[in-house]
């Protein structure tokens, strides 16, 4: 029973810093939509720096929205994996911070 709650937290780890990772870009480009429709030109650096994936977007300039939402959602799942890989090292660190 214990070492079922032991994988259960590294999965809640793992699983918190994938869902950030997916989060990451969406909540970036509704700063941005919301910017350029205040007059403001903010700098695309975060977006490249936390969500690396988004320069695969390039190819979704002249795509309709139902097309770019897809390419968004693959984009975050990207970004989603990505952000998992230090949630598994430091779940890794936790468990062995943990284990007596």
């Amino acid at each position: 029973m214990r070492a079922n709650a032991f994988l259960r937290k590294r999965l809640q780890i793992v699983g918190g810093f994938a869902a950030v990772g997916f989060l990451v870009p969406w909540l970036l480009l509704a700063f941005y939509a919301i910017a350029i429709r205040k007059g403001g030109n903010p700098s695309t650096a975060p977006l490249l720096y936390l969500c690396p994936s988004s320069i695969m977007s390039l190819g979704l300039d002249n795509s309709s929205w139902v097309v770019g939402l897809i390419g968004w959602l693959l984009i975050s799942a990207s970004n989603a994996i990505l952000y998992s890989i230090p949630g598994i090292i430091v779940s890794l660190f936790v468990g062995l911070w943990k284990s007596d």
